[in-house]
């Protein structure tokens, strides 16, 4: 039995073959090298409709988990599998990969939990491992500070109306301060990410995250990350895309 003190992510797309997995893998070690108590499980909403979809899971996304380091995981050799109530019951979060793919499938299949979904806007293409990866760091950052989940957007279909509007609550974001360092370092200089709520693991795997945007070096050294070069402007641009508040510090 799940031990309740760990919540539950439930990530839905429509085949459960290529977006929901690989979201749900890269959850699950996101989150666990940051200390979160949460666990994450996918599921696809119609999986007849992929009738095209050969083996357990997308090439593609394998692929992508692999380069990350993350492989012999057990779930990647299992076969998709269909959305069930139960599966809606038992989840504390719920995500559906594409607003206007899949909103029309939850009011049609599952109208009572339509309105409680959290709605990212990921096309089923090959760029969408990229932006997957931004919407889990985001959704991470906004665990940690216990924050509340989007308001999926109006969906006119010929099964449901479109939901009321409702008040938005502005949640707490935390802050990081963003630097910049050339004393000492024979003007080679680097950028500094500090303040941020992460332990160790969760720190070496943001910074892993913002070398592979900025596309160079960088490290994790005394509690703060540290990239090679002048890099405020994108990594104040892929911090806020995660969801923290960035204050630029220094000149």
């Amino acid at each position: 039995m799940r031990q309740r003190h760990e919540k539950t992510v439930l990530f839905l797309c429509t085949g459960n073959y290529y977006r929901s997995r690989f979201a749900e893998i890269l959850f699950n070690s996101v989150a666990g090298k940051m200390g979160l108590p949460w666990r994450a499980s996918s599921r696809g909403l119609a999986l007849e409709r992929g009738v095209h979809n050969v083996g357990p899971m997308a090439g593609a996304a394998v692929n992508a988990l692999e380069a990350r380091g993350l492989r012999g995981i057990a779930d990647l050799a299992r076969l998709p599998m269909q959305v069930t109530a139960d599966d809606f019951e038992v989840a504390d979060w719920i995500v559906a990969l594409k607003e206007a793919e899949h909103l029309p499938l939850l009011h049609e299949r599952f109208p009572a939990w339509a309105e409680k979904v959290e709605c990212w806007q990921v096309d089923d293409a090959p760029e969408a491992l990229a932006l997957i990866e931004q919407e889990v760091m985001d959704l991470a950052a906004r665990l940690i500070v216990g924050g509340k989940r989007r308001e999926a957007q109006a969906i006119a279909t010929e099964t449901a109306a479109p939901p009321a509007k409702k008040e938005v609550v502005k949640t707490s974001a935390p802050v990081v301060r963003l630097g910049r360092e050339t004393k000492g370092r024979r003007g080679k200089g680097v950028t500094t990410v500090t303040d941020l709520p992460l332990d160790e693991a969760g720190l070496l795997e943001l910074a892993a995250t913002l070398k592979q945007r900025c596309g160079t070096g960088g490290t994790v050294r005394e509690g703060r990350i540290e990239i090679q070069g002048d890099q405020r402007d994108r990594l104040a641009a892929a911090l806020e895309s995660m969801g923290y508040r960035v204050k630029r510090v220094g000149g």
